[in-house]
This record gives structure tokens, sequence and C-alpha cells, in this order.
């Protein structure tokens, strides 16, 4: 059973919760479907709160099911922040509102990525009936749900980095993510919105704080790619084809692997390796493929 906060809500309100044991309380917590939800529910009475408060670990645990898109993702940031290891209970209720408020700016780059950017996708050639259904001409105005899986948890690996200040750190991290992955995150480096808090321009403060993220963001952008390139050169031992020149055909600006038309080729980027002795053919190694993170991770 998954329920609204309203009637639950109301019924706190006339105070028809005070009666029942803390353990049924904490059930109607676990089956409301967004923190925001949780936050409100919490706020209708000092018994709520409470058991909000004592009870954070399990009700986390089940409304996080189904209200935070890339879960693992967003709780190795909120590691990153100084919040507890990913594999963790989460046990305080600022770490939930830490994460909560990390998904908020998540979800603003995806508005403001698919007004500047999704918006003016290019398909070319390309059958993009067979993604987006015959009744779309090219790509829709905003991202599928398999792109905004792309999106939120590539933004989350790179909001990560970026507040690790140790390169040792930096480099142990890029070195456990997959070939695929790498490409998705060389892409979402190249943002042209910001990423993560801190780049209020209202003051000259803020002007200085907004230009040093960008200058990290942009260091972090260069060395992703050159890592990229590495990782490329070592497994298939040829350099990495120029990705970049086809998203003016099938993308839009630098952005063209996170789509979801564009995901067979990628496919044949990641997996495929040109044998060095005529006649020139291409050697498929899917294995490089299926090893990588899920879609729905």
């Amino acid at each position: 059973m998954i329920l609204s906060v309203a009637q639950p809500a109301r019924l706190a309100n006339a105070g028809l919760f005070s009666p029942f044991p803390v353990e049924l309380q904490t059930v109607v917590f676990c089956h409301l479907t967004s923190f925001q939800d949780v936050f409100s529910f919490a706020s209708t009475c000092h018994q709520l709160r409470d058991v909000w408060l004592e009870g954070v670990t399990t009700i986390y645990r089940h409304v996080a099911k189904v209200s935070i898109t890339c879960e693992p993702h967003a709780r190795i940031l909120l590691a990153d922040q100084g919040g507890p290891a990913p594999k963790a209970a989460i046990r305080s209720a600022s770490n939930v509102h830490q994460m909560i408020r990390n998904q908020s700016m998540v979800y603003r780059a995806i508005t403001q990525f698919e007004s500047d950017i999704v918006s003016k996708v290019r398909t070319g050639g390309l059958r993009a009936e067979e993604d987006y259904g015959p009744a779309i001409d090219g790509h829709p105005p905003y991202l599928t749900p398999t792109e905004r899986r792309r999106f939120i948890r590539s933004y989350y690996q790179l909001w990560g980095l970026l507040e690790l200040d140790n390169l040792r750190q930096q480099q142990s991290r890029l070195q456990s993510i997959s070939l695929k992955q790498l490409l998705y995150l060389c892409e979402m480096s190249w943002l042209p919105n910001g990423m993560g808090p801190g780049e209020d321009v209202d003051s000259e403060s803020g002007a200085a704080i907004y230009q040093q993220r960008v200058q990290a963001r942009q260091a972090l952008s260069k060395w992703i790619l050159e890592h990229t390139e590495s990782m490329y050169r070592r497994v298939h031992g040829q350099d990495m084809p120029l990705i970049g020149v086809m998203a003016i055909h099938e993308g839009y600006g630098d952005f063209l692997v996170m789509w979801d038309h564009w995901q067979n080729s990628l496919k044949e980027v990641v997996c495929g390796r040109r044998t060095k002795e005529p006649p020139y053919t291409m050697e498929m190694h899917w294995e490089l493929w299926e090893d990588s993170p899920n879609e729905d991770v």
C-alpha cells in the first residue's frame, strides 16, 4: 500500500494517531511516496516528529526505494559531503534533508538541461521512432526515463568527484568507473549550467566561489577525458574514435552519448576493436558493455 500524505496528515491534525503504538505510526511513514510527504507528516505534531526522528533508519530504507532515483550514487555523494559511508545506515534526519537538497539541485539541473539542450537534439538519419515512438518526430523535448537515469547518475558521480579535494581519491574513483560510464561522465562535465551549490554570483564573494568551481570542473573535465582516452587505449590498443564530431547531426552541442537513439552506436564504440591487419574489420567485445552498470541503478 502506498499513501499520499493528505489523509494521514488530516488524521494526525485531528489527534487520531495518538492512541496508536509507535510501530504502527512508523508503518504509516514507511508507506509514504516521497520525503517531502515524510517531512510534512512529521510536522503535523510533536508525537509524529519524534516518531520520524527516532525511526529515521527504517523510514529512510522504505521511502528511498520509491523516491530517490540512483540512490546508491546519491549515497556516495552524501559520503563525499561528510555523511555516513555509502553502505552504512542512515541514522540522522539531517542526512536525509541533505540528500533531498542534493536531489532538488539535480532536478533543477535537468529542467535547465531540457530547456537548453534536449529541446534541440537532432537524430540525424537514425530511426528515432524505435526509441521514442512513431508519433514523435525526432527526440522529444524532455529526457526519457532511461536518459533521465543516465543524467542523474552521472551528475551525482561528477558532483562527488568535485567534492573530493584529494587527487589520489579522485584517481581511485575514476579507476572504478567503466568505460561506458566514463563516456557519459565526459559529457556531463561539459554541462553549461552550474554543478552543485555555491555558485551564487550576486555578490563579489559569490562570484569568486563560482569561478573557483568552474575552474575546478574544467580541470576535472580535462582529466576525465584524458583518463577515458587512456583507458580506451589500454583496453583496445588503439586511439578512441572522435565521437564529438558526430554530435553535429545526431545530438546537440557536445552531447551525444546519453541519448537513447545513440546507445547502439555507443555500444560499438565501447565494444568495437578495429583489426590491425587488412582486411580491416571490427571485432566486437560485448563483455565490455555487459560489465557496465545497469541503466536502472
